[in-house]
């Protein structure tokens, strides 16, 4: 048991002390996983994006100022990487207050009499909120319409509920 337990200890502090086995080389690994798509549109292959190279991914074609830090009318793999992982990052942030407002409102129907929530679909982008489905009344259709502009965030309503007595 003594032995056992001796190994035991001897394999867990070898590998606390080494190298994952399964660790990637330098230079393997693109920490933010845009290198293939950077040499895709990188044409003539010299690590720099023109304008036009660069504008093929719709991001670019408005940012491409913002993202050429150093403005020498190019971006290097940095500064594509950089502006590419920035909206992204804006974009998620969207997705997610999104979805908070849609699940905000969801919730309010859901402890609202009168509004089957089942039968109300609620999208949301950029804070503007789409209403459709079906209702039992114009005084339902109204609530809903009201309780999700109450809700913070939201922007605009399009009440596209249908009733349907």
């Amino acid at each position: 048991m003594k032995l056992n337990l001796k190994l035991f200890a001897l394999l867990i502090l070898t590998a606390l002390g080494s190298p994952p086995l399964l660790a990637a080389e330098p230079g393997m690994l693109d920490q933010n996983g845009f290198h293939a798509d950077f040499k895709k549109l990188d044409a003539d292959s010299n690590d720099k994006l023109s304008y036009a190279e660069a504008s093929k991914e719709k991001i670019f074609a408005d940012g491409f100022s913002r993202a050429d830090k150093n403005k020498n009318n190019t971006l290097n793999y940095d500064e594509y990487a950089n502006y590419k992982s920035a909206e992204q990052g804006k974009e998620s942030k969207r997705v997610v207050a999104d979805s908070t407002i849609t699940s905000k409102i969801k919730s309010k129907y859901l402890l609202e009499k009168g509004i089957k929530s089942f039968k109300v679909s609620v999208e949301t982008k950029d804070g503007i909120v789409v209403l459709s489905g079906f209702v039992e009344s114009e005084a339902v259709k109204a609530r809903a319409g009201q309780i999700a502009a109450s809700v913070n965030g939201v922007k605009s309503v399009s009440n596209g509920l249908v009733v349907k007595p």
